[in-house]
């Protein structure tokens, strides 16, 4: 099973947007997770459960950083296929996560 998530940070200082760039990867270090896209990851889970832990983690990391942050989080999937370009080793890290 997998989902999707990716954000954007709103915040114009650099030191600030590194601060909440590792908050919210932080979320995501426990889990196997491929990044093909600059802020869209593709996060491997073994259960409904452990979806909303890390979604907990994104919610709690959005009100510390309140209006700082626009992220979107898929619903849980199973299989699936994802189509574009991307470099050949990309997808194979993508097929590893949803296969």
């Amino acid at each position: 099973m997998h989902f999707v998530v990716s954000w954007d940070i709103k915040t114009s200082t650099e030191p600030r947007r590194g601060e909440i760039a590792t908050a919210l990867k932080n979320c995501l270090k426990p889990y196997s997770w491929v990044r093909p896209l600059t802020t869209f990851y593709i996060v491997s889970v073994s259960s409904q459960q452990v979806w909303g832990t890390i979604l907990q983690c994104f919610q709690a990391v959005c009100l510390r950083y309140k209006d700082e942050i626009h992220l979107v989080m898929s619903p849980l999937m199973q299989g699936g296929r994802y189509d574009g370009i991307l470099p050949q080793n990309l997808w194979t890290e993508i097929n590893q996560r949803t296969g």
